[in-house]
């Protein structure tokens, strides 16, 4: 018999430090930067074996976390990893909030069946704008990227009988109301925006609500961000290289940039920028 979560425990998940924080301190001040998968979850992997999305997740967060700290002085950038280790998404969301973070910056890189799919794409927590869809069109996505829960031990236990191959383990993500989807939709936008513009893979899938089970967990604004599609030539092409990984990472930091500066707008005491 499935075991899912009940409205305590879900409740009990949305009360965290990062919620605590007084309304007149509203400054970003703490992000916090997933790179997905790692160690012996590679994630999507190119056709001819030589690239994966482990290592190109890395790279750009990295590349993020450089950038932010030679434009803040006073922004506290937490990495869920900075090497090629497993992380459970358990421990990403835990990471994120242990930091008290006010946003959360999760990097992936798409696959598909079909190599025309290309592009990029950013997903918020919650049920698709299809009204009951709750995934939003991104069923084999989600299912993908939440099927790293089955290579932990005692995952069973762990994640309450979660499936994430069983559409029905999805219903408690509708259960909920995420508290912070308003900046999520927001830093989403921005991404979209920056990436849209500037980024090498120019083609923009959109915005999305899909139940990421680490964007569930997280207590703060939170975005899962698809740079491109391993399984496109011309995608993996611009992410193998440097530069091509280094302008999605500065698509990234002018979101953040964007959007720091309107989360910040309603506190006195801003981090300011180094000139």
């Amino acid at each position: 018999m499935k075991r899912l979560l009940t409205i305590s425990s879900l409740m009990l998940a949305l009360l965290c430090p990062a919620q605590m924080k007084a309304q007149n301190h509203l400054t970003l001040s703490t992000v916090t930067l997933d790179a997905g998968h790692g160690g012996n979850d590679p994630g999507c992997i190119s056709a001819d074996k030589r690239t994966q999305e482990k290592d190109v997740a890395l790279d750009i967060v990295l590349r993020v976390n450089r950038m932010l700290k030679e434009s803040y002085e006073d922004l506290n950038v937490v990495l869920t990893r900075d090497k090629d280790v497993f992380v459970p998404l358990e421990d990403r969301a835990k990471i994120n909030n242990a930091a008290n973070s006010d946003l959360f910056i999760s990097v992936h890189v798409n696959a598909a069946v079909n190599t025309r799919a290309n592009g990029f794409s950013v997903h918020c927590l919650g049920q698709s704008q299809r009204g009951n869809d709750l995934f939003g069109g991104n069923l084999e996505l989600v299912k993908r990227e939440n099927s790293v829960i089955l290579l932990e031990e005692d995952h069973e236990a762990k994640y309450e009988g979660f499936n994430p191959d069983d559409p029905e383990s999805y219903i408690f993500f509708s259960l909920i109301q995420n508290a912070h989807l308003g900046h999520s939709l927001m830093f989403a936008d921005e991404v979209a925006r920056s990436m849209a513009a500037k980024s090498p893979i120019r083609n923009n899938r959109g915005i999305s609500q899909d139940p990421f089970w680490v964007l569930w967990r997280t207590a703060s604004p939170a975005v899962l961000i698809e740079v491109g599609f391993m399984s496109n030539p011309t995608d993996l092409e611009k992410l193998r290289t440097e530069s091509g990984r280094e302008e999605i990472a500065k698509c990234i930091v002018t979101a953040f940039k964007n959007f720091k500066k309107i989360y910040d707008s309603s506190s006195s005491v801003n981090s300011v920028p180094k000139n």
